[in-house]
């Protein structure tokens, strides 16, 4: 209260005092870091609520970090100048955004850009702080599925389970008794952007460890619709309304379409939006209402409505490199693998400690067999010229897997897991080390939520439609589609799906064409060499 009717001086000498607080409270020997970090957490974010500037707040956050020892104590420009000459020239032919402009979710109105990075900083000191046994171990992160959307899925969709979100370990090379702990296991906080473009409201939720599908927003509310709240207050999202959706690695999540019904309705269903949705009534109200929306004194919309279709679903994962342009390993034309795996001292851009809103943290790992090279590649604004800059190396997880235990680390040169921070609309090329041949190209972008078809019903003496034949367990033999958008043939409701590089089937045991244009991950792009590039 002291810092909200405060003058901007007074709110600095608030702020002071918060951060001396939180330094005592770390050099208390039975204080733990994270009751320091919580209440500098407490000032930063109550310096972004009273307008007080985000350069500010970061190099208050700095120097106390540096006093708890999780940052250097030199001098902190919180934008680090780079060298000009040469960002010039890039910034100059190459857009770093799409052309179009930096996408909606990641403008600088999206979130409250100080507090999120404030957050973003005490999570990496407390990683870096960490001893190995409180980290989340190697194999999980080996062994985290392929992210992955289906777009009208049914629900033969393999994927459809809740408590398998993790495949069949990869052999660690030793014998470890923990590693039946590992199945179900999540990964690294990441994030899962969408756009609602289709005509009613979707409701979102998670599917959890018993195959429950509860809130996305809070993880516990069973039903979702239970909490008829829209976004961000609820797991409502009206049409036209862009989605944030925080998660781990692992975890699956729903989009159903939430088709709205008056009071009367929703009394004689479930009455599970019946009852969130009268607890915000006024009291005084001496009628029932005849609206399916009502909007509280706090700005909170409700929606009265129960679910239906699933009209998409998104598992977070690993960006699978694979070998989508047929690149040729060195050990398939008698060379050598250890030659393209030795560091050569480049190093990619270092860790953005201020990055852009709802930042996503991906991780590439290694599918192809031989080591590669990811390069940063946005599309360039003057023809020949090479947006391409390098931003990790992968190596191979055969080589990885196989050197001894204590000798592996995850984070080094030789790993085939790495992560980067990245925004939608960026795109990523994948090429051979050892020379420099195409492996794939991949697309960042947000996913698109739109009405799914209607599914025909066959009469009698009528060929069976596709979905019906996957239905009943009958051979599918139309599989080849593009990815980037739902497939309609006829108005039948099809199966389509995004996935990364070259795909595995979507249905299990359905084999699938050997032709491919476009396949797609997450609208994260592959593009065969038939189709040209485009970022």
């Amino acid at each position: 209260n002291n810092i909200l009717t405060a003058t901007a001086h007074q709110k600095q000498q608030q702020l002071t005092y918060l951060s001396e607080k939180a330094i005592g409270k770390m050099k208390a020997p039975s204080r733990k870091p994270s009751l320091a970090i919580a209440t500098l957490l407490i000032a930063i974010g109550t310096l972004a609520a009273v307008d007080i500037v985000a350069a500010e707040a970061s190099n208050t956050a700095h120097k106390t970090l540096c006093a708890m020892g999780f940052a250097t104590c030199d001098e902190h420009d919180p934008s680090p100048p780079t060298t000009p000459n040469a960002n010039d020239d890039y910034l100059a032919h190459c857009f770093t955004w799409p052309s179009t402009g930096a996408p909606p979710e990641h403008r600088d109105t999206a979130c409250n850009r100080a507090l999120q990075n404030a957050v973003w900083a005490a999570d990496d000191a407390e990683a870096n702080a960490a001893s190995p046994e409180d980290l989340i171990p190697d194999t999980v992160y080996l062994n985290l599925p392929e992210e992955k959307t289906w777009i009208c899925p049914l629900d033969t969709v393999e994927e459809n389970v809740g408590n398998n979100n993790v495949n069949h370990l990869v052999d660690n090379g030793v014998n470890d008794k923990k590693s039946n702990n590992y199945a179900g296991a999540t990964g690294h906080p990441t994030r899962w952007i969408l756009y609602n473009e289709a005509t009613t409201p979707i409701v979102l939720t998670h599917i959890n460890a018993l195959g429950l599908e509860v809130s996305a927003m809070d993880f516990h509310t069973y039903p979702a619709h239970s909490n008829t709240a829209v976004y961000p207050n609820g797991p409502i999202v009206l049409p036209n309304q862009i989605a944030v959706v925080d998660g781990r690695q692992g975890q699956m999540f729903v989009a159903r379409e939430y088709k709205e019904v008056l009071p009367m309705h929703a009394m004689a269903d479930d009455g599970h939006s019946w009852k969130s949705f009268k607890s915000v009534l006024p009291s005084t109200l001496s009628f029932l209402p005849q609206q399916t929306r009502y909007k509280t004194n706090k700005g909170v919309w409700h929606v009265l409505g129960h679910p239906g279709r699933v009209l998409m679903k998104h598992r977070m994962g690993n960006i699978y490199v694979k070998n989508q342009f047929g690149a040729i390993c060195p050990e398939l034309m008698g060379g050598e693998t250890t030659g393209a795996d030795v560091d050569d001292g480049r190093s990619g851009s270092p860790k953005d400690m201020d990055p852009d809103c709802n930042v996503l943290r991906k991780a590439f790992i290694n599918k192809v067999g031989c080591p590669v090279d990811i390069y940063f590649a946005p599309q360039n604004k003057i023809e020949g010229y090479n947006c391409e800059r390098f931003t990790k190396h992968l190596g191979s997880m055969d080589s990885f897997l196989s050197s001894e235990k204590q000798m592996r680390n995850i984070d080094g040169h030789n790993s085939p897991f790495k992560f980067e921070n990245t925004y939608n609309g960026h795109s990523f090329i994948a090429r051979m080390s050892h020379d420099h041949s195409l492996v794939a190209r991949i697309e960042v972008d947000h996913d698109i939520i739109r009405d799914c078809p209607e599914p025909k019903r066959s009469a009698a003496g009528v060929e069976v439609r596709v979905d019906e034949r996957m239905l009943q367990g009958m051979p599918v033999d139309i599989m080849s589609m593009n990815a980037t958008k739902s497939v309609y043939a006829s108005n039948d409701w099809l199966v389509s799906a995004q996935v990364n590089a070259t795909a595995s089937p979507v249905l299990s045991g359905k084999p699938l064409l050997e032709k491919h244009d476009f396949l797609s991950h997450n609208r994260t792009g592959i593009i065969s060499a038939s189709v040209p590039i485009v970022s």
